[in-house]
């Protein structure tokens, strides 16, 4: 610089405004590029951010609908549950089909029944069985009675009669017995334990 110091103080400090005029400009350009490209990039990520929010309010539909599914599922198992007691609640306590079938697995094979009846529920709460039949000796009319009192289905059996053949019947033992059945959640309750 030591060949522009005889250059006049205005004409040197007029081309350092100028100088600095320049290099401001230049930055004045920068920064605008700088500003312009910082739009465009939160443009796009704008644009992302309203994509997924339009993703999620439409997850949010759907999930709606399955909340919906979901609820009136719901209230019909409530309802499916309500019949379900109520059926329960009309349904005997004691089922025929389930007596007949103990008392078929528990009887001694030497044993003919003649007539069984089930009396209705007494004041207790439980159906009595009348048993009659034939038996071929009086130790089969024992195992028919332990038979009964060691089955789940029936509790509290004994022997109302036992009598001999009458006229010319030959042999064997005509006899009556009578069990209390137990509970459908007793004989459940004693069959598991068995």
């Amino acid at each position: 610089m030591q060949e522009l110091e005889f250059l006049p103080d205005d004409y040197l400090r007029a081309r350092f405004d100028r100088r600095l005029g320049f290099i401001r400009s230049w930055l004045l350009l920068v920064l605008g590029l700088a500003m312009v490209l910082w739009s465009l990039q939160m443009g796009t990520w704008v644009r992302n951010a309203q994509a997924e929010l339009l993703a999620l309010q439409g997850t949010g539909n759907a999930m709606e609908a399955d909340v919906e599914k979901a609820q009136m599922l719901k209230a019909e198992a409530v309802a499916h549950n309500r019949r379900l007691a109520a059926l329960e609640g009309l349904a005997p306590r004691t089922s025929a089909a389930r007596i007949l079938g103990e008392l078929a697995d528990v009887l001694p094979d030497e044993v003919l029944v003649q007539d069984a009846r089930i009396t209705s529920e007494g004041k207790g709460g439980s159906a009595q069985l009348r048993l009659g039949g034939w038996a071929a000796t009086e130790e089969a009319v024992g195992r028919t009675v332990g038979a009964l009192e060691s089955s789940a289905a029936f509790t509290k059996a004994f022997l109302v009669e036992s009598k001999g053949p009458s006229g010319g019947e030959r042999g064997g033992r005509h006899f009556v017995v009578e069990a209390t059945i137990a509970a459908p959640a007793d004989a459940r309750g004693g069959g598991a334990g068995q």
